[in-house]
C-alpha cells in the first residue's frame, strides 16, 4: 500500500495537458498552496482508483485511472487553493466569465424560463460535481442539471451555497427514479430537495423530472404506475416545491399515459439527442428520437441530454468533438467542433446540458450565442448519420430508441 501511494504522488502529468487557464493560475499565483492541494487531490483520486482497480495489476491500473481523471483532479486542486485566498484574483482574471445575459431562455411553463445552455453532472461523484458546479457558476452558468440517482446532489447543493449566487438567479433541475407509486414518489421528491438544500424550509427546484418511464430494471412499470407517480409530481408542484415538472426518456405512448390524467402538462421531455440523429426517420415502425415532433404538438418542450454523444462507443465517442464535419464548420466560425454540435441544437431552441469539469470546456460550451450557423451548415448537420442513433435495431434494421419499448 505504501509503495503504491508513493507511485501515486510521484506521478506528474506533462504541463501541456493542462488547460491554459489552469496553467496561468499554477504558474503565476502561489505555487506552494497549489502544490499541496494537487497532492491532496491526487491522493484522494488515487485512493478511489485503488478501490476500483483489480488487485492483479494495481499500479498500472491506478496510474491510468488517475490520468483519465486528470481534469477533475486539477479542478479540485485549483478550487482548494482558491479557498485559501491564493487564487482569488488571478483565477478570475485567467478565465473571464460569460455573462448569463448572453444565454437566451425559452418558456417551458407559465412564468418559467429555462436557459438554453446548462451544465450536466451525470457520472460525477459529489466532490467532482461540487468542483464542476462551482467552476461553472463562476463562469456565468445559471442552469444546473442533476438527479437523485446521480448520488451527487449534496455536492451540487454545497456548490450552490458556496457560490454566493442568489437562488432566484439559478435554474436547478433534479429528477426522481421512475416506477414509484404515489407515496414512494412523494418520499423521493422530499429526499431530492433535502439533499440539494438541507435545512431550507423554503427550498424549491425550478424543474423536477421523472427520470424514466419505469424503474430502471423495468420490474415496476406500466400506465397506472406512471399516472400515480405523475399525480405525486403535481402535488409537489402545487405545494410550491417545483416551479415546473416533466419527464425524461419518455416516448409518445408514455406521454399519452400522463396526459390522460394530467392537470399540469409536462413542461419537458429530456431525452438523448445529438448531431447524427437529425435525419432519423420513424419509417418501418421504428422511432429513433423519442417522438420529438409529437412533443411539440402537445406542449412539451424537447430537451437534449448527452448532446455530444458522451455515452457513444468507439469512434463515435469523439465524432462531435474532433470529427471532420463539425471541425470543418467550426473553422469557418473560429469555434470548436463541440461548439458546432451544441449550436446545431440551441439554434433549433433545444436546450442542452453538456457535462464538463474542465473550466475551458465549460466556457466553450456556454459560448453558443452571438454567432449563427448558416442554413447550409444546419442542413449538413441535420443530414449527418454519425454518431449513430442510440438504441437497438428495430423493424427493417433501423435503429430505435431503447426507451420506446419500456412497458
Amino acid at each position: 500500500m505504501l509503495l503504491l501511494a508513493a507511485t501515486i504522488f510521484a506521478w506528474a502529468p506533462p504541463a501541456a495537458t493542462l488547460p491554459p487557464s489552469v496553467m496561468s493560475c499554477l504558474e503565476k499565483a502561489c505555487p506552494s498552496q497549489i502544490a499541496a492541494c494537487q497532492a491532496d487531490a491526487t491522493c484522494a483520486a488515487g485512493i478511489k482508483c485503488m478501490l476500483a482497480c483489480p488487485t492483479g495489476n494495481s499500479s498500472a491500473c491506478v496510474d491510468a485511472c488517475i490520468k483519465s481523471n486528470f481534469d477533475a483532479v486539477m479542478l479540485t486542486a485549483g478550487l482548494c487553493a482558491q479557498s485559501s485566498g491564493c487564487l482569488s484574483s488571478s483565477a478570475a482574471a485567467a478565465v473571464p466569465a460569460v455573462s448569463s445575459a448572453t444565454v437566451p431562455t425559452i418558456t417551458i411553463a407559465p412564468g418559467v424560463e429555462m436557459p438554453l445552455a446548462g451544465l450536466g453532472t451525470w457520472q460525477y461523484n459529489s466532490s467532482v460535481a461540487k468542483a464542476a458546479v462551482l467552476s461553472a457558476l463562476k463562469l456565468g452558468y445559471t442552469h444546473i442539471d442533476t438527479a437523485l440517482g446521480y448520488d451527487n446532489q449534496d455536492g451540487v447543493g454545497e456548490a450552490i451555497a458556496a457560490s454566493g449566487v442568489a437562488r432566484d438567479a439559478l435554474f436547478v433541475t433534479s429528477k426522481i427514479p421512475g416506477g414509484l407509486a404515489y407515496h414512494a414518489a412523494g418520499g423521493a421528491l422530499t429526499t431530492a430537495l433535502d439533499q440539494l438544500f438541507p435545512g431550507d424550509d423554503g427550498a424549491y427546484v425550478d424543474l423536477m423530472l421523472v427520470h424514466f418511464p419505469a424503474s430502471w430494471d423495468q420490474k415496476a412499470a406500466g400506465k397506472a404506475l406512471r399516472q400515480d407517480q405523475w399525480r405525486a409530481l403535481e402535488a409537489f408542484h402545487k405545494g410550491g416545491k417545483a416551479r415546473a415538472i416533466g419527464v425524461s426518456h419518455y416516448c409518445k405512448r408514455h406521454i399519452d399515459d400522463i396526459l390522460e390524467v394530467a392537470t399540469v402538462t409536462p413542461a419537458i421531455n429530456q431525452v438523448q439527442f445529438h448531431v447524427g440523429m437529425g435525419a432519423a426517420s420513424p419509417g418501418g415502425g421504428a422511432n429513433a428520437t423519442d417522438d420529438r415532433e409529437y412533443d411539440g404538438t402537445v406542449g412539451v418542450t424537447y430537451q437534449s441530454f448527452s448532446p455530444l454523444c458522451g455515452p457513444c462507443e468507439g469512434s463515435d465517442h469523439m465524432e462531435l468533438i474532433t470529427g471532420d464535419l463539425v471541425t470543418k464548420i467550426g473553422k469557418a466560425h473560429g469555434k470548436s467542433g463541440a461548439q458546432v454540435a451544441l449550436k446545431w441544437q440551441v439554434q433549433q431552441n433545444i436546450p442542452v446540458i453538456p457535462k464538463s469539469a474542465n473550466p475551458d470546456h465549460q466556457r466553450e460550451n456556454l459560448d453558443l450565442f452571438g454567432w449563427t450557423l448558416s442554413d447550409d451548415e444546419m442542413r449538413q448537420l441535420s443530414a449527418a448519420t454519425k454518431p449513430q442513433v442510440a438504441g437497438d435495431a428495430g423493424p427493417g434494421g433501423l435503429a430505435v430508441s431503447g426507451d420506446c419499448s419500456v412497458p
